[in-house]
């Protein structure tokens, strides 16, 4: 699984991190953590990561596999809080802080099929199927509303809005929205029970 990651250290980061092999040795001074730190039976599989931060002890992480498909993404990214990394495993996306593991959290947007740094408005931004989610400094800055019936594509970021377009199964056709990426609010796109498109 390992050559499957996509690493992007666009943003600084006070940490070195890489994905292992397998499970990492027994060692007497590196914890393993869990994520999800309660794993159902299904959450055998998984991604083994070690993180040594530029001020604090080394350790090690399991990180759950969301879906087994070629659709969605593994990934391996700095966040705009230097202190924090985001690891995105079968699609599921985990944001942990280097220094303190046990803080982290599970970006809803499940599964993740596209992740992309934006450094000029400090967000890392995740998209799914059907919506975006946006990582700040503070953790999770905001998710839009629904976007599309199914398949949002990113066309291009200009200053802080984010153009681009979702399907509507009623037209069967590609319909524009526009992001404002410092709220996460939207103009335009597609969505069920939705008559009027412009409204977000």
């Amino acid at each position: 699984m390992k050559s499957h990651f996509r690493l992007d250290f666009t943003f600084p980061r006070n940490y070195e991190a890489k994905i292992l092999e397998s499970a990492p040795p027994v060692h007497p001074l590196e914890r393993l953590y869990h994520y999800p730190v309660e794993l159902e039976e299904g959450d055998r599989s998984g991604a083994y990561l070690r993180v040594v931060p530029n001020d604090g002890p080394a350790w090690a992480g399991f990180f759950a596999l969301g879906f087994e498909s070629d659709q969605v993404i593994n990934a391996l990214s700095s966040c705009p809080d230097a202190d924090s990394l985001c690891v995105v495993v079968g699609g599921y996306a985990y944001v942990v802080k280097a220094t303190d593991p046990a803080s982290w959290f599970r970006v809803e947007q499940r599964p993740v099929m596209e992740l992309r740094p934006v450094v000029e408005c400090d967000l890392l931004l995740l998209t799914g199927f059907t919506t975006i989610s946006a990582v700040g400094r503070g953790g999770l800055q905001w998710t839009t509303e629904r976007l599309s019936w199914e398949g949002v594509s990113i066309t291009e970021i200009s200053g802080h809005k984010l153009h681009g377009l979702g399907w509507d199964a009623l037209t069967d056709k590609q319909v524009p929205f526009e992001v404002h990426l410092q709220t996460g609010k939207h103009s335009g796109g597609a969505r069920p029970g939705t008559l009027d498109p412009q409204k977000a």
